[in-house]
């Protein structure tokens, strides 16, 4: 006998995202403390890192969003076109923001932004894995 499908489970969603967001916070006083104690850099590697982390925050969020705008076995095909539509939209607020990033933030530090990033990316999908 099969078991029925677990409901959709918006509220540790909510949860892991604010998580998510005090792992930002954590990663902007970590770098404005190396910043401040180590490189002395006038704040670049702090802002770069926080653009980056604060990037990939805001493109998992609104993924989110796109993945939960339509819930219920009625809206199955709705579903899986907001899954098409949240990563298009996840993937081009991400290449649009780098290419942003670099065209007006001077001076930028490149390993700090991609490091701020892949941080937070990293943090995604090891609060995802405790979802399951």
């Amino acid at each position: 006998m099969t078991k029925p499908a677990k409901r959709t489970q918006k509220d540790k969603i909510g949860i892991y995202i604010k998580r998510q967001a005090w792992i930002l916070f954590i990663l902007i006083v970590i770098a404005w403390i190396i910043d401040a104690v180590w490189l002395h850099s006038e704040l670049a590697v702090t802002k770069s890192a926080a653009l980056g982390a604060l990037l990939s925050f805001s493109s998992q969020s609104i993924f989110a969003g796109f993945i939960f705008w339509y819930t219920g076995y009625r809206a199955r095909q709705h579903i899986v076109s907001q899954l098409y539509r949240g990563q298009m939209a996840k993937w081009l607020l991400a290449m649009l923001g780098f290419a942003l990033i670099f065209i007006t933030v001077q001076p930028l530090s490149a390993p700090a932004l991609f490091i701020g990033f892949m941080v937070m990316q990293i943090s995604h999908s090891w609060m995802l894995w405790y979802i399951r």
